[in-house]
């Protein structure tokens, strides 16, 4: 198996005092590092400061040359900043800064580099590209760096600050950050503190390739794909702190990583796709896994699984409540290894049956619903839940120990946390109905061929049918068909069975018909 990745959390905080000093210089270059604070116009950018900085400026396009702090204010319709490959310590301060780049990055960190762009205290800024930052569609364009935050292989970039910035990606994706390679280093892209909203028609709102650690901030997402995505190690929150809040109001799917770890945080989820996945196609014999230890997720996929990992998925923590729209082939919870819950809340409650669910819980969980007799297909159950319907699930007692409206119908729920009683009865209303199941822990399977949809709450753990289940249908009776008649074969004819084989002669009378005087032959 491929190693996995040890997560990496960026702890450090920084400290930054900033200074504006009088003076103006055009077109400059210098090779030493200050405190320089430029100003963008469509006509050019303007310098204020030490003139003994590393910089250099080309009409509108702004290239730090060197380590320092870099102040940036002003509005353009055409610029770019770019920090050169190898640079450290430099420092993006975003003032009041509104910027479009019409075919390449508004910012680009180079390979290498270790930037940290700061949004400053009350301020409100804004980042964005054209259409023509995608060489895919303009391959022609030899500046198109896909994104309007490009930061390249190896570079280790924070986004941080008190203020607001909003990015429009109309190229590709809004915020990229590039691998690690042996030839540029280690990279990373670090998250934390600022109002982000990003706006990302196209692609990807944020795409990285190695590591994303989403610290704190509130983000603000529409993205055509992907709204969080990594190509291997992505971290949303820290154990030990209120994390990150993310709502994402449109996306194909939410969140994304080959190893998906979300220990804090307040989640919002409105996916067309899978709300959270842990996968990577480009990836061989990986252990992929799927973790969250804390904070808030309220999901909701209209066409995809809630959460889905195609290893293994552990529930340790937190508060989820994840819905899945009525389609046959997705689940609210699904994984390609095993599914543990051993701690939090957890709602998961779709249209499906809950097939693909291999669970291990030491935490009692309680099951509703399912698609008939062991998930057999073509078997339908009546909602438990209609859409917008308030519900509770209520103990013995009648005391509520979870209540919510359902984001779509669903036909199974399972219910797990702390204040559940393993072997206790549990009643789901909603409206005028209602469906007791009974807790249980340990190991279960939902779904096709498992069992898992017994309107008591699943199959048993060791296998068993229910209690009282004599493999019969109710008050022992077979079902009928329409109006008592027996369907005709095309043109009026019975089956013939293969030569020389038992099976019905042309007279024979369908079960129950006393009229009839013939027999089946052998």
């Amino acid at each position: 198996m491929m190693k996995k990745l040890l997560p990496f959390l960026c702890a450090s905080a920084l400290a930054l005092s900033l200074t504006a000093c009088a003076g103006t210089i055009n077109n400059s270059t210098a090779d030493t590092a200050s405190n320089v604070t430029f100003t963008f116009t469509d006509s050019g950018v303007t310098a204020a400061g030490e003139t003994d900085t590393g910089y250099e400026i080309d009409g509108t396009a702004l290239t730090i040359t060197s380590g320092g702090t870099y102040t940036v204010s002003g509005s353009c319709a055409d610029g770019s900043i770019k920090v050169k490959k190898g640079m450290t310590g430099v420092t993006l301060v975003l003032d009041g800064l509104t910027l479009t780049s019409e075919n390449t990055a508004a910012i680009t960190c180079g390979k290498s580099s270790e930037v940290t762009i700061l949004v400053s205290n009350g301020t409100e800024n804004s980042l964005s590209d054209t259409e023509q930052n995608n060489d895919d569609n303009y391959p022609e364009n030899e500046n198109a760096e896909n994104a309007v935050i490009k930061c390249k292989d190896g570079s280790l970039v924070t986004l941080c600050g008190d203020g607001e910035l909003t990015i429009t990606a109309n190229g590709k994706n809004g915020i990229k950050s590039g691998a690690t390679t042996d030839e540029d280093g280690e990279a990373s892209l670090t998250i934390r503190d600022l109002t982000l909203n990003i706006d990302a028609p196209v692609n990807d709102a944020i795409n990285a390739e190695q590591l994303l650690n989403v610290e704190s901030g509130t983000l603000t997402i529409d993205a055509a794909d992907d709204a969080i995505h990594c190509d291997l190690l992505l971290n949303i929150g820290a154990d030990g702190t209120d994390g990150p809040t993310i709502d994402i109001t449109n996306c194909c799917e939410g969140l994304e990583g080959a190893e998906l770890n979300v220990c804090s945080g307040d989640i919002t989820i409105n996916a067309s796709d899978d709300c959270l996945n842990a996968a990577n196609s480009d990836l061989t014999d990986y252990d992929f896994t799927m973790t969250i230890s804390g904070g808030t997720i309220d999901a909701y996929t209209s066409g995809g699984d809630g959460f889905d990992s195609n290893g293994e998925l552990a529930i340790t923590g937190g508060t989820v409540v994840v819905w899945t729209a009525n389609t046959a082939d997705n689940e609210p919870l699904d994984a390609d290894g095993t599914i543990t819950v051993s701690g939090g809340t957890v709602l998961a409650a779709g249209g499906s049956s809950g097939m693909g669910m291999n669970l291990e819980a030491a935490q009692p969980y309680v099951i509703y619903g399912s698609t008939g007799f062991g998930g057999m297909p073509g078997s339908t159950q009546s909602s438990l839940i209609a859409a917008d319907a308030d519900f509770t699930i209520e103990d013995a007692d009648g005391n509520a120990v979870y209540s919510g409206t359902a984001r779509c119908g669903a036909n199974f729920i399972l219910f797990s946390s702390a204040d559940v009683v393993a072997d206790s009865a549990y009643t789901l209303k909603a409206g005028d109905s209602s469906t007791e199941g009974t807790a249980q822990s340990g190991t279960v399977s939902t779904g096709m061929g498992m069992g898992g949809g017994f309107p008591s709450g699943g199959q048993k753990p060791d296998g068993e049918l229910p209690e009282g289940f004599d493999g019969q249908m109710p008050n022992g009776e077979k079902p009928e068909l329409p109006d008592g008649e027996v369907p005709e074969m095309p043109s009026g004819e019975r089956p013939t069975p293969p030569s020389g084989q038992g099976g019905p002669t042309d007279g024979y009378a369908p079960a129950g018909d006393s009229t009839s005087d013939t027999t089946p032959t052998a």
